[in-house]
């Protein structure tokens, strides 16, 4: 039996209430056609798969009846599947709160448990770009841009069990790799901690089970908090990646954002990092004016910036610039700038090495709300094969010196 499936997304859409609007009309026009199909007046709701707590008697109804309803379809599932055919499953959600025991998605918390518990085991997770930007939902705003698809595989019974300590380790082994992957592709960043599950849930459901320090099983909602912290983890050790000033600049901005802080603050962190305020004000990537020092927006960045003239040029600039020249100039004249950092001699500025800044910065900003900021790292990223293609046309405009050509007869 092959199955691929784009599940209900919990409570986030009533598909019978929309289909309500269609349904009107169509019994109007087709129900002597179809009148075992058409034969109520609104579409049926009672046993619809998703979380509406207005028909079973508040949340907590709500979250059982989809538990129960979803468990039981996968378990269904899993009685008829073969080892040779894997199920395939699409999910697009956001929704996040958080507790005691870290950020978790409530949403796909309760379809992973479901899958999971169900005896099924996450093999493999592909991003695909199948939101569009121009889309109501995604106008000014972190909607996320890429479905994340999940194949699944029977779960052996014989599955080993594991304890705390061996589930965090096999995490930090098999997720860094994975995330990186992610990341190199055209994942957006906004939706890089859902592409995480993917690989994430690969590592918790290959076990049996997972034992918690007190004896209890951990559940999806511990292991989701659990690779959100090795994906905080990952993306903090990319930092030593970076040259000096980008080091420093994310240490700043995780701090201060492009707010004002203390110049001595400022000093001790450069000095740590082995440049100076003084060197990255001359460089225009920071202020710093009576004792107080700023991190510069893209926005207010020169225009007239050369970047083969910069002798001391970092990643952080180059993205910023990037920012600048994306938003006000357009993707030709971003390919062209990235294609210029690209061929200076030294060969310090990397592609992915800009397009992992851009992830990082995203998190810490969408982590401390600066929505603003957080889109523009997005968009950046998401603009990326755009801007990539631009670099190569620009690339293949170079003039090259060609041989002289005298006519004869000329001195």
């Amino acid at each position: 039996m092959l199955i691929n499936t784009d599940p209900p997304y919990y409570d986030n859409i009533g598909y019978s209430d929309l289909s309500d609007f269609f349904y009107v009309w169509l019994r109007r026009s087709l129900r002597s056609v179809q009148p075992g199909l058409l034969s109520t007046m609104l579409v049926p709701k009672s046993e619809e798969l998703v979380a509406n707590p207005y028909r079973h008697d508040g949340k907590q109804g709500a979250q059982s009846f989809f538990e129960n309803g979803f468990r039981k379809v996968f378990a269904h599932a899993r009685e008829t599947a073969t080892e040779d055919c894997p199920i395939v499953v699409w999910y697009a959600f956001k929704q996040s709160e958080s507790d005691e025991s870290g950020e978790a998605s409530t949403g796909w918390e309760t379809l992973l448990e479901g899958m999971i518990r169900s005896g099924w085991m996450i093999t493999s997770t592909w991003p695909n770009r199948s939101e569009l930007g121009n889309r109501m939902r995604g106008q000014a705003s972190n909607a996320l841009a890429s479905s994340i698809v999940l194949s699944l595989r029977p779960r052996p019974d014989s599955a080993p069990m594991a304890d705390r300590r061996e589930f965090i380790a096999s995490l930090e082994n098999d997720l860094p790799d994975a995330l990186r992957k992610l990341q190199q592709g055209q994942i957006a960043p906004v939706d890089l901690p859902q592409a995480a599950i993917g690989p994430g849930m690969s590592v918790f459901s290959r076990y049996g089970g997972v034992i918690e320090n007190d004896g209890s099983r951990m559940t999806v909602r511990s292991a989701l908090a659990r690779i959100n912290e090795i994906l905080d983890q990952v993306l903090a050790e990319q930092e030593g990646d970076f040259d000096a000033t980008t080091r420093f600049a994310i240490a700043w901005y995780r701090q201060h954002g492009y707010g004002v802080g203390r110049f001595g603050d400022a000093d001790n962190l450069a000095r740590a990092r082995n440049t100076s305020v003084d060197v990255m004000d001359r460089d225009q990537i920071l202020m710093s004016r009576a004792g107080k020092v700023q991190l510069i927006k893209p926005a207010d960045l020169p225009s007239d910036y050369d970047v083969f003239n910069d002798s001391r040029i970092s990643h952080w600039e180059v993205l910023h610039h990037l920012i600048r020249i994306v938003e006000g100039d357009g993707i030709a004249r971003a390919g062209e700038f990235l294609q210029a950092a690209l061929s200076r001699q030294d060969g310090i500025i990397d592609a992915d090495l800009v397009k992992e800044l851009a992830h990082l910065l995203f998190r810490i900003a969408e982590g401390n709300g600066w929505t603003k900021d957080a889109l523009s790292f997005n968009n950046l990223v998401t603009s990326s094969p755009e801007i990539l293609e631009a670099t190569r046309v620009a690339k293949k405009h170079v003039q090259v010196q060609g041989a002289f050509d005298f006519s004869e007869g000329d001195d």
